[in-house]
């Protein structure tokens, strides 16, 4: 019994469902579905930039907080 056929190529990739807009609009749709695009990886090195500039934020902050005191 061999296990080739048509399926042999099939790539499985992450399906955008549609969305319905949240009661009050809470949720950005368009940024929801841009990282939809996104592989996993993109996301994780992204979500890598994001805590990386609030560090640098927070150690901004604490740097001007203890020059005012």
């Amino acid at each position: 019994m061999s296990t080739s056929g048509k399926h042999d190529n099939l790539i499985l990739k992450e399906a955008a469902p549609d969305y319905k807009p949240a009661a009050g609009g809470d949720v950005d749709l368009e940024l929801l579905k841009d990282n939809l695009t996104k592989t996993p990886w993109e996301r994780m090195q992204a979500n890598d930039d994001a805590l990386n500039f609030a560090g640098s934020l927070r150690a901004a902050m604490e740097k001007r907080n203890a020059k005012l005191k």
